[in-house]
């Protein structure tokens, strides 16, 4: 299911009720008319799918169109589109071209976007269709490859799509049926690597490594579908893996579609120069004998790498810390040692000042002890 804007139209989406090109036959869930009146008796619910049809009419129980044909061949096929409401409906069909979606989904152009591959060499015996309730409608069609149609895959889908709402609000629900056509020539499978950027995230640990974010983006650069393991890798100045991360596989990557990634590698410790390094291996998408075939070796790989620098921020800051932390003690037993110094220089010159008092003391007392021995003496020789 999808919901398309009509054109000039301000969208005001209502709830799309039905299922998205499936590789099963498709069948649109019940869907209720937007914008019915509260309190309003409902109305009945449209449900429908479309699918590969047979030649006795009606789902032969095929997944999806899958066609190999040569330049300028004309192919013949029927779809079913069957109505399983208690009313008629009338739907809309048409081809269009496959897309990857951004999260490597399968989709087909907007309803307003016209085709230029295998959506545009498909001529439909019918475009506006009504079927009866509880009946299933069978439309031809042909795909005539073009003379210079190039080698590979082109992939697209027919659409049964049912239009509701008017004025402001237009809600189409869509549903459809995939078609493979591979195109006999020279079949290249390739897929590249593309748009690589690294950056270094720190920790707020400083024993602790960082991240690095990894943001890639991933092409189908040959001419056939392929499906594809990928591995990020991040190594040091010596070469050494440092840590590495293995993202989702790309289960189907269509011709000339990318798909962007980001992906983060945790722990990686700040060793200054590193390198970030994508390598994606193209493995064949289930079911397809050719791919399958191919040796990895025939495969290859895309990769890509970028070369950044880890700055250890955290750590340069603890190292600051921690050294201005270490000259502030040293200052500051310094200081205190000066201080024990020149405390221990003042009590010897203390200790000697008072030394020489004391010293000072004796003599004077000697002195004087002296001086009345010599007068005794003389007051005894006048008295004999």
């Amino acid at each position: 299911m999808r919901q398309s804007r009509g054109p000039r139209t301000a969208v005001a989406c209502a709830a799309a009720v039905a299922t998205l090109l499936a590789t099963a036959p498709a069948v649109a869930a019940p869907t209720p008319t937007p914008g019915a009146p509260a309190g309003s008796a409902p109305k009945a619910s449209v449900t429908w799918s479309i699918a590969p049809a047979g030649a006795q009419g009606g789902p032969d129980g095929r997944s999806a169109f899958a066609y190999e044909g040569d330049p300028g061949q004309v192919l013949k096929d029927t779809v079913a589109v069957t109505n399983f409401s208690s009313g008629p409906v009338t739907l809309k069909v048409y081809a269009s071209d496959a897309v990857n979606t951004p999260t490597g989904g399968f989709d087909l152009l907007a309803a307003d976007k016209k085709p230029n591959d295998v959506g545009a060499w498909i001529a439909l015996a019918q475009r506006d269709v009504t079927i009866p309730a509880k009946a299933t409608l069978n439309v031809p069609f042909t795909l005539t490859i073009p003379a210079n149609g190039t080698p590979g895959d082109h992939v697209g889908g027919i659409v049964a799509t049912l239009t509701q709402g008017g004025g402001q609000v237009v809600v189409e629900n869509r549903i459809g049926t995939r078609i493979y056509l591979r195109v006999r020539g020279k079949l290249v499978p390739s897929l590249a690597v593309t748009k690589l950027d690294a950056a270094y995230h720190d920790s707020w640990n400083p024993f602790s490594g960082g991240a690095v974010t990894v943001a890639y983006t991933v092409r189908n650069t040959g001419n056939i579908r392929l499906a594809a393991g990928q591995v990020v890798d991040v190594t040091g100045a010596t070469g050494g893996r440092l840590a590495g991360a293995q993202p989702p596989g790309v289960a189907e990557l269509l011709p000339g579609q990318s798909l962007s990634y980001t992906v983060t590698v945790e722990g990686v410790a700040p060793f200054g120069p590193l390198n970030a390094k994508v390598v994606v291996a193209p493995t064949a998408v289930k079911g397809d004998k050719y791919t399958e075939s191919l040796s990895a070796a025939t495969l290859g790989t895309g990769q890509r790498s970028a070369d950044l620098f880890a700055v250890p921020w955290s750590l340069l800051l603890t190292l600051l810390l921690l050294t201005a932390a270490v000259w502030l003690a040293i200052v500051e037993l310094r200081r205190r040692r000066r201080n024990t110094a020149r405390a221990l220089t003042e009590a010897v010159e203390q200790a000697r000042l008072e030394e020489r008092r004391a010293a000072t003391g004796r003599a004077n007392a000697a002195h004087v002890t002296a001086a009345d021995a010599t007068a005794a003496a003389e007051r005894v020789e006048e008295t004999l």
